[in-house]
């Protein structure tokens, strides 16, 4: 047994020697190693699964070589020529042949068969003496296949029946009864010979037995191949049909998620919608308070001109005329009067600004809201993603549907993008009211310093007044 590298070379009976040894160890499937046996023994190529499972079980790779052929044997070439003239069982025959020619052990029958159509019991020249030392086992038995060489007989004269020498005469009273001795051993040798074609026939018909009987044995090995074979194939179809149903289970699971999934869009959809709306609105009413305050403040800023207009004029008219304060001082107590006024508008603006407060913090609310369902649809989406990967490969009618939710995630995102432009509108507003607060308070401030500065000028007068009555 020689290697070429990892591949190990066996020769036909070394590998049925093995598979048998397998078998007879219980070591693996009996059923497919009975099969692949059989193969082997009908010299037929093996599938790849099954050279593969067997180079498993040897734990190296293989290749059959041709056995060496043995040494010529008269016995194998006188075989060879009964089976090409069909005289006797062919297949018998060629299982005889097989066994001899890998040195095995002849079953008793063959042996006998054999013998019969060789003539084996008294060959002319060379005798084969074939030894059987049987144990317990009826099975199990030693060959000894030897070639014996016998020196040739001696030729030995063959007489005759009845022969005499030349000039011996027989009695004339004695020809009678050997003429009937003469019948009478010719009726017992074609009985004799009889008995022998009988008795052939029966060693015939016993050899046909056994061979029936080994062949039956075979068919047997055979069916229950192909059993085995049977069994495994419908335990592979349970296993295939049991998965066939997991799988039908698992893509219904998968659609009535994709159904809650949906119907989760859809609603979202809904709100997302009905938010936008109210901000919408939210947005048009701040913009329309916005533009109220804008035109408030440019009427307060337009009389807080007037006002100042009016003071630098009582301003050079108290420079002028202190005759006229008390006109003045009148007219400062209206103006008075009027700035408690502004004053009261001035708070209700500042309710108004605490009102849009309040709205904006509102708005920043609504913010949070919108962001936590932005999230919980990064969520949807990823979930939704992964589950049309799952469905995609299953049917194509689902990968539709995944197209549609895609063109709808599409109009999703774009509707993203207008919340985050209604944002940055929202921020702008923000500004822009910062910045009326801010002027508003730099109003107030010049309306105190003013408010201040008519209080100081209207004491200066009424001290002149008092030093006047003191001086009278």
């Amino acid at each position: 047994m020689e290697s070429t590298g990892n591949i190990q070379q066996f020769t036909n009976s070394q590998i049925i020697e093995k598979i048998q040894y397998f078998i007879d160890t219980n070591k693996g499937d009996v059923g497919r190693l009975y099969h692949i046996l059989e193969h082997f023994k009908q010299n037929k190529p093996l599938y790849q699964s099954d050279k593969n499972y067997l180079e498993s079980k040897l734990n190296v790779s293989f290749e059959i070589i041709d056995e060496k052929k043995p040494t010529d044997n008269p016995v194998l070439s006188k075989i060879q020529l009964l089976i090409n003239a069909e005289t006797g069982d062919p297949g018998r025959l060629q299982h005889i042949y097989d066994m001899i020619y890998q040195n095995k052990p002849l079953y008793h029958s063959d042996q006998v068969y054999l013998e019969n159509k060789l003539n084996v019991q008294n060959p002319p020249e060379n005798n084969l003496v074939t030894k059987f030392e049987y144990s317990k086992n009826r099975h199990s038995a030693k060959k000894e296949t030897v070639f014996e060489t016998k020196p040739p007989a001696k030729p030995q004269v063959q007489k005759l029946r009845g022969s005499m020498p030349k000039d011996w005469s027989p009695p004339e009273k004695n020809s009678n009864e050997l003429t009937g001795i003469y019948e009478k051993i010719k009726t017992e040798e074609e009985l004799l010979a009889e008995k022998k074609k009988e008795h052939d026939q029966l060693q015939l018909q016993r050899s046909k037995l056994s061979q029936i009987i080994l062949n039956r044995k075979d068919y047997e090995k055979q069916v229950l191949l192909e059993k085995t074979l049977l069994e495994s194939q419908i335990k592979e179809e349970h296993l295939s049909i049991q998965n066939q149903t997991k799988l039908s289970e698992q893509i219904l699971s998968q659609k009535a998620e994709l159904e809650k999934v949906k119907s989760e869009r859809n609603e979202l959809m809904k709100k997302i919608s009905v938010d936008k709306e109210k901000i919408a609105k939210d947005l048009e009413f701040q913009k329309k308070q916005l533009l109220q305050t804008k035109l408030e403040q440019e009427e307060i800023e337009k009389q807080i001109k007037d006002e100042q207009i009016q003071l630098a004029k009582m301003a050079e008219e108290q420079k002028s005329n202190l005759l006229k304060q008390s006109k003045i001082a009148r007219e400062i107590n209206e103006k008075q009067g009027y700035l408690e006024k502004t004053k009261k508008e001035y708070e209700e603006i500042v309710s108004q600004v605490n009102l849009e407060k309040s709205k904006l913090v509102e708005c920043e609310k609504l913010k949070k809201l919108i962001a936590t369902q932005e999230k919980d649809l990064i969520k949807a989406q990823k979930e939704r993603l992964k589950i049309n990967q799952i469905i995609s490969k299953e049917k194509e009618t689902i990968a539709k549907k995944t197209k549609e939710e895609q063109a709808k995630l599409k109009q999703q995102s774009v509707l993203a993008k207008q919340l985050a432009s209604e944002k940055k509108k929202l921020e702008k507003i923000k500004q822009e009211r910062k910045k009326v607060e801010e002027k508003i308070k730099k109003s107030k401030t010049r309306a105190s310093s003013k408010k201040s500065k008519a209080k100081s000028a209207n004491s200066e007068p009424k001290i002149a007044k008092a030093e006047n009555m003191d001086s009278a």
